[in-house]
């Protein structure tokens, strides 16, 4: 009996495969880090950097630790227009829920309000690309990742602090602790369940 191929299942089960060394986790970690530990720092031209030669380094290190363990897929590319249609269209409905929930708490035209909510609006920025990886993977651990993003936003834009900018810092540099941790661990349980042997081999 021939069973039928479920070609969408199959692709959401070797991307999920491609993404289980938590290497993605940790370099979006580090550039949240980045962008919130070093925004008044001179340092913080590092964060254009990091984020321009992300994908080389995650491919780096990827050539040497995870494909040969567990070999490499190249994905067909995404539609760039539709990409950027989708972005586009999520971050506008979040800065109107943000403009909306301002509206109602204050005054839309105080500059402080806004930094007051920042976490909350990074955290629903996080959302999209969390649910994005979560739809193309089905793996529920980034489901997990955008509820805690929104969580802790709410948090760190609802506590008082001496500095307008705090709560935004505070925010950015523990989420993003947070991603590199998880994805060093996840790294970790990668190397140990897939080991080389001296053969080069699986």
């Amino acid at each position: 009996m021939t069973q039928e191929i479920n070609l969408k299942e199959l692709e959401k089960k070797a991307y999920r495969d491609s993404q289980q060394d938590g290497l993605m986790e940790v370099m979006m970690g580090l550039i949240l880090m980045t962008f919130g530990g070093f925004f008044y720092s001179p340092i913080f031209a590092f964060y254009i950097l990091l984020i321009v030669f992300s994908g080389r380094i995650v491919e780096f290190v990827r050539r040497r630790y995870t494909y040969p363990r567990i070999g490499f897929v190249k994905f067909h590319r995404e539609d760039p227009k539709d990409a950027l249609t989708g972005v586009l269209l999520f971050e506008l409905a979040v800065i109107v829920i943000m403009f909306t929930l301002i509206f109602i708490s204050g005054d839309v035209t105080d500059y402080s309000q806004w930094v007051k909510w920042a976490p909350l609006f990074f955290g629903m920025i996080l959302v999209g690309p969390f649910a994005h990886a979560q739809f193309r993977s089905g793996n529920v651990r980034y489901t997990g990742y955008a509820v805690l993003s929104v969580i802790l936003g709410v948090y760190f834009s609802l506590i008082k602090f001496g500095s307008e900018c705090t709560g935004l810092i505070l925010y950015l540099v523990l989420i993003g602790g947070f991603l590199v941790l998880g994805g060093l661990v996840i790294f970790t349980r990668f190397l140990r369940k897939y080991p080389l042997f001296e053969n080069g081999g699986v």
